[in-house]
C-alpha cells in the first residue's frame, strides 16, 4: 500500500543589495535654480523635505556573498513560518 504524501513549506531568505529610486519635488523659479537647490540638498544630505515617493529598481538586485556581508550568512533555509526554525545557511549546516 502506497503511503500518502504531504506537502511541506520551506523558505530561503537571501541577502541582496538593490537600488531604490526616490522622486523629489523642488519648487523654484527655474530649472537651474531647482537643480542648484537639489544639488545642495543632496551634497548636505538634507533632501528629506523634498522626498515624494520611491520605487525599487528590481533589475539592479545583486545577491551578496558571505564575504561581502562581513562573513555573515547571506542564504538561510527555514522551516515553514509556523515553526520558523533555521535549518541551514551558506556558512555552515545548523542541523543535519
Amino acid at each position: 500500500m502506497a503511503q500518502e504524501t504531504q506537502s511541506f513549506v520551506f523558505y530561503v531568505d537571501r541577502k541582496v543589495t538593490i537600488w531604490a529610486r526616490e522622486k523629489h519635488y523642488v519648487e523654484a523659479a527655474s530649472y537651474e535654480e531647482a537643480k542648484r537647490m537639489m544639488i545642495e540638498s543632496f551634497d548636505n544630505r538634507t533632501f528629506d523635505s523634498t522626498y515624494y515617493e520611491d520605487e525599487y529598481l528590481y533589475k539592479t538586485e545583486q545577491h551578496l556573498t558571505p564575504h561581502q556581508n562581513g562573513n555573515m550568512a547571506t542564504l538561510e533555509l527555514y522551516s515553514d513560518l509556523e515553526h520558523g526554525d533555521l535549518i541551514s545557511d551558506n556558512l555552515k549546516s545548523i542541523t543535519h
